[in-house]
């Protein structure tokens, strides 16, 4: 079978042996949306919320935009709010960046657009200048919520983001924009401590992909966000891969979120009647790829559609490396039980990736397609390939295996069947 499948900025191409049963693993297809149109009539008649026009006048308003590792829009949203809503003097840009690093200049225009960079202040969060941040509160779980301090010299918050799968908090999107995407850095760690549970060692069975309910990173967020006594407006968008928009949601920013999760996850997830013996899957290629941790993301949403004990080759180019420095050493543990007590205590954000990787690269042979350096890749526990073919090649040759391929594992969860 002979496929593209985004690399990077590019493509590779799969072409399977002829013994090898594949089957494509796909997401659902829904028509995409003419963007202005359906934007205005989602301001319109928001879910939860007054009319975009009504809630945003008079107001000087804090505008929180995703980073450079998520595509939502913006560049073609917030001209069209700058046009029609907004006053350039009266708003100001807050990238979420939660602790990633931060970003270039020409980064930021490419995000907002250049219209709007030049029109409007924008700014980076630093979650660790606390000359920034504004103590929120504690909330009644115990966690210690603060803030940048942009939110409180504001009338009025527009978050903006993307709906997704998120391996910890359930869905990415919304309500992350804020908490952890411009919370304090103690405030992220606590947060994503969640993912734990507290009376035993080990993951919560709730902290997953597609879950709300029951999930404590979600619960810890929205406790924390509840003690924001400022208006909070959502516009929560669905693209495709080729930038086609496919929905938009927007309101009140619990209402409005739980909506667009609710359709994220009808259109996005699948199950697979079969469990293959290898699970070839590609992130996405960029920014779904512009690190491991980010393509780490396929790497969770593929790992149901494998046997126990099967291969999963994972395309993910990583040209921005790791995506932590902190991320590399959790690997020194020698295996995940005796990683997860750390993992519990560290302050680093990242350890939790590093324990999820480590769990699946203890029960999948796991083959890595990316820029990474070799030793890198074996010291996580995974196989480095610097090709697809090489890493098609590595299995046993003229075996007759069932293969899932995953062109989009980045948007593509697989679950139990």
């Amino acid at each position: 079978m002979k496929l593209a499948l985004k690399y990077g900025r590019g493509s590779v191409a799969i072409d399977t042996p002829p013994s090898w049963t594949v089957n494509v693993v796909d997401h659902g297809r829904p028509p995409f949306q003419p963007l202005e149109e359906t934007l205005s009539a989602s301001l319109d008649a928001p879910l939860g919320a007054p009319p975009f026009r009504d809630w945003a006048a008079g107001k000087d308003l804090l505008v929180i935009v995703s980073d450079v590792t998520r595509y939502t829009g913006a560049e073609r949203i917030l001209p069209f709010l700058l046009e029609r809503f907004l006053d350039s003097g009266r708003a100001r840009i807050l990238f979420a960046l939660g602790n990633h690093r931060k970003q270039t200049e020409t980064e930021q225009r490419a995000i907002v657009s250049d219209p709007v960079f030049d029109a409007v202040a924008c700014v980076d969060h630093d979650c660790f200048d606390d000359t920034g941040l504004t103590h929120v509160g504690v909330t009644s779980s115990g966690l210690d919520v603060a803030l940048n301090s942009l939110l409180f010299e504001a009338d009025g918050v527009l978050v903006t983001g993307a709906v997704s799968h998120h391996y910890l908090a359930g869905f990415g999107g919304g309500r992350k924009c804020l908490i952890p995407g411009v919370a304090a850095y103690r405030t992220i760690l606590d947060t994503h401590k969640r993912v734990f549970n507290r009376d035993k060692p080990g993951k919560h069975v709730r902290s997953q992909a597609g879950v709300l309910e029951g999930n404590p990173m979600h619960e810890a967020i929205m406790e924390g966000i509840s003690l924001i006594e400022k208006p909070i407006f959502l516009i929560n968008t669905i693209f495709d891969d080729e930038k086609r928009l496919l929905h938009i949601f927007s309101g009140d920013i619990k209402a409005s979120h739980e909506r667009g999760c609710a359709w994220y996850h009808e259109n996005f997830s699948t199950t697979v009647g079969k469990k293959a013996d290898v699970v070839i899957v590609s992130a996405g290629g960029y920014p779904k790829d512009i690190d491991f941790i980010q393509s780490h993301k396929a790497l969770e949403n593929a790992r149901h559609a494998a046997k126990a004990g099967g291969t999963i080759i994972l395309v993910g180019r990583c040209e921005d490396g790791l995506g932590n420095a902190n991320f590399l050493p959790w690997f020194d543990y020698p295996s995940s039980e005796e990683m997860e007590p750390y993992v519990r205590e560290s302050d680093k954000v990242y350890s939790q990736t590093a324990y999820s990787t480590r769990t699946k690269a203890e029960r999948y042979r796991i083959v890595l397609v990316s820029d990474l350096g070799e030793a890198e890749v074996r010291r996580m526990g995974m196989e480095p390939r610097k090709t697809l073919d090489e890493a098609i090649a590595s299995l046993p040759g003229g075996s007759e295996l069932f293969c899932h391929v995953i062109p989009e594992g980045s948007k593509t969860l697989v679950r139990e069947g």
